[in-house]
């Protein structure tokens, strides 16, 4: 079996939509790497790209006035991301649709990762998701 990737860290990217998007890709290519089946990297990927859009969506007061960061690792049994900003939670704003699209993203995220923590606190969010995996055969 091939080395794991070595930590993917990016810090300091800018909450707007075209910055996270390249974030994703990255993460993306960072996970395949790793050698995590494709079905399984597709649960890693929209897990966490769905933490990235609730920073963009709720921690800072308007839109590109913060960051994120994210950081991953490859452990011998699990793949851990980590996503955290620096901004202070806010209130989703209602949706008057009857039918709302909006609102189940913390489902989303818990449903698509084995773990998922959510530490909020003056400093800002912490989001801690984590995948088993499967041991590997000879």
């Amino acid at each position: 079996m091939d080395e794991p990737p070595g930590p993917f860290r990016c810090h300091g990217v800018q909450a707007v939509p075209q910055a996270l998007r390249r974030l994703r890709h990255d993460l993306t290519a960072w996970v395949l790497s790793a050698g995590v089946e494709a079905g399984r990297a597709q649960d890693i990927v929209l897990a966490s790209y769905e933490a990235l859009a609730n920073v963009a969506d709720h921690a800072y007061d308007s839109a590109g006035s913060g960051v994120v960061d994210v950081d991953a690792a490859v452990h011998p049994d699990r793949i851990e991301v980590v996503i955290s900003d620096h901004g202070k939670w806010r209130t989703p704003v209602v949706d008057p649709r009857p039918i709302s699209v909006r609102g189940r993203g913390l489902l989303l995220l818990r449903a698509s990762a084995d773990r998922a923590d959510i530490a909020s606190g003056e400093s800002g969010t912490v989001v801690t998701l984590a995948w088993d995996l499967a041991p590997v055969r000879p």
